[in-house]
Order: structure tokens, then sequence, then C-alpha cells
């Protein structure tokens, strides 16, 4: 028991001091407790049958290393005590066993489906073991029999595992082990001549502790991807981040070649118009009190002041501006409406003192709520062009959403959807 002790602090001292590399945990341990059943055969004379054997408590400890998510190494030590008797009960054996195996280890569950994520798992190992056991027997026998002697084994072994959490998992074992000596029940005078030799089947339960699956994966916990990913789809993700930031970088590129376009048609007007229209505006000043009365209600344009017979007011001339139109419904801005918006946005730019009045319409086949706004939507989306790309001023702008002045006519009509934009220079 001494010894046992000792191996399970040695194990877990190993496990302890032993770095773990490439970020993943390995090192687990797992101490077990069940029953075993002996294998053997005595010579009990003329009927030459085999001993009954009785189960016994057994217990062990098992260290694994894991290479990989469905391989890895373990080691492992268990004491099975024997017990039996010949089927004349003339002798009753009693066998000590210490056995240690060295084992490979493979994750059925994880090798057949790499990206589960079940917590169960089937698991199973082979490996090669040393076996130490002394015997006693009752009554004595004659011959020379041995007190004690030491074997090679073959384990064999099968296991159901549930991860209950990143730490720990709780699972059963079946063992069975196969060993090169005829003789574990002590008794090898009395053995069958040319008997296979003896065996030892063993279940028991267990609990695995993952050591440092808190800090960094176990990699019992994790799919065959995260450890070993594959190259083609990794290549795939960085092509498809590439292309993303290349498309990010194009929607950039082409705002500014969109924004340099509009500037260009803007120099196109101001090239199609010197000495003409742009050159010919007639402006008269007003006070300031009249343009903060005009800023507060709304502008009033030149033909209004025309037929109004305001004096005083300024004129300014907006023949060479036409209206912007718009799609039925809409407020998206086509490309002549971008090239009437270039013209407005140079003439407040040749002339920082004036300011604009953008009306919207639009047909008349909605209520009026819903003709109201979406007039002023419409109004609203030429001066986020002229801020927004023509960089003019916000507060010599105003926007009017109004439908007052359409005709009364429920048909779609073109010239019912547009904004008219309206000059007054302080």
């Amino acid at each position: 028991m001494k010894k046992f002790i000792f191996l399970i602090l040695s194990l877990i001292y190993i496990a302890a001091v032993h770095p773990e590399n490439k970020g993943f945990s390995r090192w687990s341990f797992a101490p077990e407790y069940g029953y075993n059943k002996f294998d053997g055969d005595i010579n009990s004379g003329s009927l030459q049958l085999v001993p009954a054997s009785v189960q016994q408590i057994s217990y062990g400890a098992n260290l694994e290393y894991g290479i990989t998510p469905v391989w890895g190494l373990s080691l492992d030590y268990y004491y099975l005590p024997l017990t039996g008797k010949n089927n004349l009960n003339t002798i009753n054996i009693s066998t000590n066993l210490y056995t240690s195996d060295f084992n490979a280890t493979l994750n059925f569950t994880r090798l057949i489906f790499p990206q589960t994520k079940s917590r169960f798992y089937v698991n199973g190992a082979l490996g090669l073991g040393y076996a130490y056991y002394t015997f006693n027997k009752s009554p004595l026998t004659k011959g020379a029999d041995l007190k004690a002697d030491q074997a090679y084994s073959i384990p064999i072994t099968v296991s159901l595992e549930y991860n209950v959490s990143k730490s720990l998992a709780f699972g059963t074992k079946v063992q069975y082990r196969a060993f090169n000596k005829d003789n574990l029940e002590g008794v090898s005078s009395m053995n069958f001549k040319g008997n296979s030799n003896d065996f030892v089947g063993s279940g028991t339960m267990f609990l695995r502790y993952k050591f440092n699956s808190g800090k960094k994966d176990h990699l019992r916990n994790i799919k065959t991807e995260v450890y070993s990913p594959n190259d083609g789809l990794v290549q795939s993700k960085l092509n498809a981040e590439k292309i993303s930031k290349l498309d990010q970088e194009i929607s950039k590129l082409e705002e500014i070649v969109k924004y340099q376009n509009r500037l260009l048609d803007s120099m196109n007007v101001y090239l199609a118009n010197v000495g003409s229209t742009l050159n010919s505006v007639s402006v008269q000043d007003v006070s300031g009190a009249e343009m903060n009365a005009s800023m507060n209600a709304s502008f009033v344009s030149n033909k209004e002041s025309n037929n109004n017979g305001n004096k005083g007011r300024s004129k300014v001339s907006v023949d060479d501006i036409p209206a912007i139109y718009f799609d039925f419904n809409k407020t998206e801005l086509d490309e002549n409406a971008l090239i009437a918006i270039s013209r407005i946005a140079y003439k407040l730019k040749s002339d920082p003192s004036l300011y604009i009045e953008v009306k919207g319409y639009c047909d008349k086949l909605d209520t009026e709520s819903q003709n109201n706004l979406l007039s002023q939507r419409r109004s609203d989306r030429v001066k986020a062009e002229l801020v927004n790309y023509w960089k003019i001023p916000y507060n010599h702008i105003i926007t009017n959403g109004n439908t007052n002045n359409i005709a009364e006519s429920r048909l779609k009509s073109r010239p019912n959807r547009r904004c008219d934009v309206f000059f007054v220079k302080l």
C-alpha cells in the first residue's frame, strides 16, 4: 500500500512540474476503484477443472499525456488481489498482484467524429505491463512452489467517459490483461500442462482531473481542427479577410472618385457659365433684420418677390438652376439632380453671402401627413448633398417640405416630384 501511495504522489509531481507546450494542457490524472476477476487454472487430478474465482476489490490510478486530441500516452498502476480455489476445495489461493502499464491511448469518438460537441467519449488503450506478485496458499502443497514472482502483461482497455466540466470527467473502464506466466495462483506444480497463460479482467470507475484546464484549453476538451487546423480552410479564411479589406478600400476609393467627379461637374458648370449667367447675377442688399425675419419664416423666391411687389428684397437670377426631380416615392438623386446640385453649390461658393431655401414637393397620392413627410425628406436629401459633399455651411440652407402649393392632381406627374431652390442674399 505504501508503494502504491508513493507511486501516485510521484505521478502527480511529474504532471505538475512538466511544462506545457503549444498553448494546450495535456496532462490528466484519474484514480480508479472497482473489482477484478482471475482467470487461471489448477490441475486438480482426474477432473482437471478450472478453479472457482472470486471477485475482489481493486484500485489504481492512471496518468495520461495527450499528444493530440485523438492520441496519447498513459502510465498506470493497479493493485489486483486474486483469490480462488480448485474444484475439489483442497487448495485456496490468494495472490497479491501489483502491476504497472505503459499504454498508447486512442479517443475513438474524436477519431470518428473530429468536430463533435458531445461530452461522451469512448476511449481505448493498448500497452505493455510489468507485474510483481506474491502468493498465500492454504494448505501448503508439496513441491518447491514459488513464494513470489514477476511477469509481463499486455493490457487491453476500453472506457466510457463523460466530461462533467473543463477540469473533471467521470467514467467507467474495462480492462483485460494477458500475462506471460501460468502461475499467478502460486501452485505452478499443479497447472495444466500446455494450457494457456493466466488472465485477469477488471472493471473500475474513475474520476479524471485535467491539469491546468482552467488556464488553457485541454486536449480532451477541444475539437481536432482547433489543435491542427486545416491549411486549406485557414488559407480560405485569410483570403476572405483580405478580400473584405480590399472591398472596404475599394468602397473608400469609390467615394473619393464620386466626390472628385462632382467637383469636376462643378468645374464644368463654371467653365460653361464664365462670362455669362453667373457673372450677370444681380443682387440688392437687404437689411439684417429683414433677413432674420426671412430665415425665421421662409425664404421668398425671386418670382414671389416680383409677384408680391416686395421691394428691397435681394434679387438673384435662378434661371440657370433647374428644379431637382425625383422618381416616384423616392428620395435618391439621379445624374441630372447631381448636376443641378453642383450648379447650386458653385453659386453658393462663389458668393458666401448667399442663402437658400430648398422646398420639396410630391404627388398628392397619399395622406397630407405622408406627402409632407416625403417632401421634407426630399429637401433634406438635397441639403445633405450640399453639406456633406460640397461643404456648404449648414446654416446657409433651410429645408421645407410643404405640399400646399402643389396642384390638386391625383395623377402621377414628374413636375410634382421635385425640389425648388430659392436664393436670398444677406
